[in-house]
């Protein structure tokens, strides 16, 4: 049997997922094994085909998203790398983006879309929890609006957790997730195949990765400045054990850096960015900060 597996194009590749929750049945499925919520939408908007000239929905920064019928827009967004720090203001920031980007007009704040914002993680969290669910809430934990909500999704959690406390369909979201090599693939394969949301990952995949425009997907400024964002996080995570490496990995670091700083300066300040990215001395002077 031919197995389907890219190693440069995994499933938890941010254009492969693009490419594949772009597809309505699949942005469907996941969105309500995270909130519960059934999509009642004409289409779903995916950066993998988004135009870079579409004003209305660059203002909202992530991998997929829909607009249902009663004025809500719900997201979905895989993040591989990170720190705990970076991805909470990361959600909130782009959470928010997604608020007030929308058009007020004159001043009806009550026709505003409500925001749910669904993160899927590829590694663990510090708690080990499958799923946070965070909204705006008083100091008594009373709801303050419903316009935010925001859901932390920890696939390696979610793999460990019992059958009976979690969704069984986010249980195969999450073993799809967790595929990194053929070996992987094989062994979801052979757990799903025969399963109605098992042959439709299976088989939207395959038709992902034999598309040749993924590089070029890939090199859009959205893809760009997330995978800059992780690929900065991985510096920062395998710091300590990188004495030794070529003076080149030195060198890709740097421009990684550049364009980690660039991409997240309206985030965060310059001192946050040093502390979170242990900018040495010696690359503060290269990069002037």
């Amino acid at each position: 049997m031919n197995i389907p597996f890219r190693e440069d194009y995994p499933p938890r590749h941010d254009v492969v997922f693009s490419i594949m929750f772009g597809e309505m049945e699949l942005f469907s499925a996941l969105l309500k094994s995270v909130t519960g919520h059934v999509l009642d939408a004409e289409e779903v908007i995916s950066q993998a085909s988004v135009t870079p000239d579409n004003v209305e929905h660059n203002y909202i920064r992530f991998d997929t998203f829909a607009k249902d019928k009663n004025d809500t827009v719900y997201s979905l967004d895989l993040q591989n790398t990170y720190s705990e720090e970076l991805i909470r203001n990361r959600t909130v920031y782009y959470g928010c983006r997604s608020v007030a980007g929308q058009t007020v007009v004159k001043g009806k704040y009550d026709k505003l879309k409500k925001v749910v914002v669904s993160f899927i993680m590829t590694k663990k969290n510090k708690k080990n929890t499958p799923i946070e669910t965070i909204r705006l809430c008083d100091d008594r934990g009373n709801v303050y609006s419903e316009l935010l909500t925001l859901h932390n999704v920890y696939v390696p959690a979610v793999n460990r957790a019992s059958d009976d406390t979690v969704d069984k369909n986010l249980k195969i979201f999450s073993g799809f997730f967790s595929v990194n090599s053929k070996e992987k693939m094989r062994e979801f394969i052979d757990l799903y195949a025969g399963d109605i949301l098992g042959d439709k990952l299976i088989s939207s995949y395959s038709k992902a990765i034999l598309r040749g425009d993924l590089q070029t997907i890939e090199e859009r400024e959205y893809f760009d400045m997330k995978i800059s964002e992780q690929d900065i996080m991985e510096a920062k995570i395998e710091e300590g054990r990188a004495e030794g490496r070529a003076e080149g990995r030195a060198e890709g670091r740097i421009d990684t850096l550049k364009q980690a700083i660039e991409s997240l300066k309206n985030i965060m300040d310059i001192e946050s960015l040093i502390k979170t990215f242990n900018i040495t001395e010696t690359e503060r002077k290269i990069l002037a900060i």
